[in-house]
């Protein structure tokens, strides 16, 4: 049993080991015995359940059930038109977004191929006007790193 553990059980079954599950059970009263950590944690607990033992409760009443039903029914009601609306609906068949995803990547291709030539880039002096804007770049580069 771990500090971890033994926190874990005791918030979600309470101080008393009768609610502790009965594979764990012994384990965890071995360690708090052991542990002065888990003896104030359980101690912790132990304040926490009498305070919730001595909270007022109310009886449900059927107004309060009404109103948490009503409360509750809108949701079940938009579930319920949200899967008729599902079940209404075509299907897309599966070659839809797989042609909508083909056209993309063509016009794309298509895009890439054709700009440079649009451009005059494909031409002698659109090269060396890369190359000079290559340039550039590696002497700006070269600027940039040698003043740091």
């Amino acid at each position: 049993m771990t500090r971890e553990r033994f926190k874990m059980l005791v918030e979600a079954y309470g101080a008393d080991p009768r609610r502790w599950p009965e594979a764990e059970r012994e384990a965890a009263l071995r360690f708090v015995e052991s542990d002065v950590e888990a003896q104030r944690i359980l101690e912790e607990v132990r304040a926490l359940d009498r305070i919730i033992d001595f909270a007022d409760t109310a009886p449900v009443t059927p107004e309060l059930r009404a109103r948490i039903l009503s409360a509750i029914a809108p949701r079940s009601q938009a579930a319920r038109t949200s899967a008729r609306l599902r079940a209404w609906a075509p299907q897309t068949p599966q070659w839809i977004p797989l042609a909508a995803f083909a056209a993309s990547l063509l016009l794309g291709l298509g895009a890439g191929a054709l700009i440079p030539s649009l451009a005059g880039l494909d031409e002698p002096q659109g090269e060396a006007a890369l190359l000079a804007l290559g340039d550039l770049d590696d002497a700006l580069g070269q600027d940039a790193g040698g003043g740091s």
